[in-house]
């Protein structure tokens, strides 16, 4: 089953997508191996292996986290460029956004889907439930908190959309 939106971690956990501890030590492993991975084609296998679904032509920089609890939220199209120290994470465990209070709620997964062509700048961020569009440029250092629309350059924390591509 796949979601389309934000949803609760717990139940994404134990109902849509359960995994056992074995699972999630392989995939945390496999990531592992991929970060430090010299062969950019080894290095896009093991991405896949953990369940990343990843398409032609991605080149994905050395040291890139993409998110080892639920990899199968990632979806990266062909043609796309993910520049080295990019961060791309698809579950939060915010608990509520005026307090920290233990047990108040259990983090959300939201999927990330970056699109045909895009190109992902070095050590930018993007946080859950975001689609970066195609052929869309995120500036280095960058924090994508929201959907970037297609031919467009973002830049800044959080990233705000600055000029079209040309």
């Amino acid at each position: 089953m796949k979601i389309e939106s934000r949803t609760e971690r717990k139940e994404y956990e134990r109902r849509i997508a359960p995994r056992g501890v074995p699972r999630i030590l392989l995939q945390k492993l496999l990531h592992q191996w991929a970060r430090g991975c010299i062969p950019a084609i080894l290095r896009n296998a093991l991405y896949r292996w953990m369940g990343v679904k990843i398409g032609r032509h991605v080149f994905v920089g050395l040291d890139t986290w993409l998110d080892d609890q639920f990899p199968e939220l990632i979806e990266i199209e062909d043609d796309v460029t993910i520049s080295f120290r990019v961060t791309v994470v698809v579950h939060d465990d915010a608990r509520r956004m005026n307090a920290v209070i233990p047990g108040a709620l259990n983090g959300t997964v939201a999927p990330v889907r970056l699109k045909r062509g895009c190109y992902l700048g070095a050590g930018c961020m993007i946080l859950p439930g975001v689609t970066v569009g195609e052929r869309a440029v995120v500036g280095a250092g960058a924090v994508v908190t929201r959907d970037v629309p297609p031919g467009k350059i973002v830049l800044g924390v959080p990233a705000r959309v600055v000029r079209d591509v040309e």
